[in-house]
């Protein structure tokens, strides 16, 4: 069973996707408020897993560490 966590307010959670050239399933969050520099972000997390069942399950970890602002302001 999935986790129930709810995403955390102004966030954006991408789709799971397979990054082919590292065999690996990943899944972005970020706070779409922010003005990106370049492409690059500062309020992000990535879940990364081996399998995309794996990296769905670990994206609410991810959520958790937004919700309790462990990520730059």
């Amino acid at each position: 069973m999935l986790s129930t966590t709810p995403t955390p307010p102004g966030w954006y959670i991408g789709r799971p996707f397979l990054y082919h050239e590292r065999n690996e399933w990943q899944q972005y969050a970020f706070d779409p408020a922010e003005r990106a520099v370049v492409g690059v972000r500062r309020r992000e997390r990535t879940a990364i897993a081996a399998t995309e069942v794996a990296v769905v399950r670990q994206m609410p970890r991810c959520q958790r560490e937004i919700s309790q602002g462990r990520v730059p302001k």
